[in-house]
């Protein structure tokens, strides 16, 4: 993770179109969602991947090793986190830049009845 989000950081995506990038459909909803999704992935991916580093360098250098299979089960959680905490973010984007939507065509409608 920590590899994906440097990587994400230094050469995000730039277009919908690309095969690179955080592809979800909330994140290729529209252009600037697109370019949203790179930033917060970018940042999120890299965050969750050397928080889970550090603790799996605690555990190592600790010689708390008996709990591998435990360790390999908990590994899922802060990748559910990562897509979670995404598309969460997208969702309050998607959610302001409709509503943005919204009131510039409401505005437009008031303006031609006003002529």
């Amino acid at each position: 993770m920590t590899v994906v989000g440097v990587i994400y950081l230094i050469f995000p995506s730039r277009r919908r179109e690309n095969k690179y990038g955080y592809r979800t459909q909330r994140a290729r909803y529209t252009d600037a969602t697109f370019k949203y999704a790179q930033k917060v992935a970018a940042k999120i991916l890299l965050l969750i991947g050397v928080t889970t580093w550090l603790i799996g360098f605690l555990i190592k250098s600790s010689g708390i090793t008996q709990f591998f299979i435990l360790e390999i089960f908990l590994i899922a959680i802060p990748i559910i986190s990562v897509f979670y905490q995404i598309e969460r973010r997208l969702e309050l984007f998607n959610d302001e830049l409709d509503r943005e939507i919204s009131k510039t065509k409401e505005e437009d409608t008031h303006e031609i009845i006003n002529d």
